[in-house]
């Protein structure tokens, strides 16, 4: 997968052989919804599946009071496009002036700096300045200039939307099983640089160190990995540490929540 940031391809344009598929989101915790939108992004024929999303969850700048805390990191979220099969990432690092351009402005953005022959956009998908484009009216924009809009139905678990809102709550509210059934997988947290500590002869890993959501504070079964090695252990989330019933004997990557509370 090719990776771009944002300032580079408002420069250079993306030089596709192809007819260029495009959308753009969050993409908070790639969960099933999001896989439903890109299905229909890069089973397109003839064309290169691009997309556009954010180094950092706007909601960070926009709404620090209200943001509850990301899913997945920028590396993981990487990581998981590419194996969706996305051909080119556009990284867009967030600011208050990018914040200020409008839905069809950003269209026609994109649409000048590639062959954009189909768009893909979630139903309920806002595009712009405070949201004022929405995916319907993107169609109306864009179908006209030869541009095919699919708008994507939002996808139903248990009669309400998944969504990275709803996957986040559950999150907080430590239900691991309601969180696997909507990504499509576990809640892995990324301790690449959360170095384990050591204090009283008990390991831990300090709660400011990790980017990611974290459930309430109790206890949880776990798998640490790193590569091939993998270690079954307890955490407990106190106030400031997330300490350790057993240590591994190598620096995890990864922590992974079993779907079950280990009481």
């Amino acid at each position: 997968m090719e990776i771009i940031e944002w300032d580079t391809f408002a420069e250079n344009g993306i030089d596709s052989k192809e007819p260029v598929s495009f959308t753009t989101g969050v993409f908070d915790g790639l969960h099933r919804g999001h896989h439903e939108l890109i299905n229909c992004l890069v089973s397109r024929e003839g064309t290169t599946p691009v997309l556009a999303t954010f180094v950092s969850n706007p909601f960070k700048l926009l709404r620090p009071q209200k943001y509850l805390g990301d899913i997945s990191t920028i590396d993981q979220k990487i990581k998981l496009l590419e194996q969706a099969g996305v051909a080119t990432l556009i990284l867009i690092d967030f600011s208050l002036n990018f914040s200020k351009l409008s839905g069809r402005d950003f269209l026609g953005y994109v649409r000048k700096h590639l062959d954009m022959s189909h768009l893909v956009l979630g139903k309920d998908h806002k595009l712009g300045n405070n949201g004022d484009t929405s995916s319907l009216r993107a169609k109306e924009l864009l179908e006209p200039k030869g541009v095919v809009v699919d708008i994507v139905e939002p996808l139903f678990e248990e009669g309400s939307p998944v969504s990275s809102t709803r996957i986040r709550k559950s999150i907080l509210a430590g239900d691991f099983c309601d969180v696997e059934k909507l990504l499509g997988r576990k809640y892995v947290l990324d301790i690449t640089n959360s170095e384990i500590q050591n204090r009283d002869l008990t390991a831990y890993l300090r709660r400011e160190d990790i980017k990611q959501v974290l459930p309430p504070e109790g206890e949880y079964a776990v798998i640490l990995e790193s590569g091939l090695k993998t270690f079954a252990t307890k955490i407990k989330i106190i106030e400031d540490r997330i300490l350790l019933e057993n240590k591994p004997g190598f620096q995890a990557k990864e922590l992974t929540f079993n779907c079950s509370l280990q009481e």
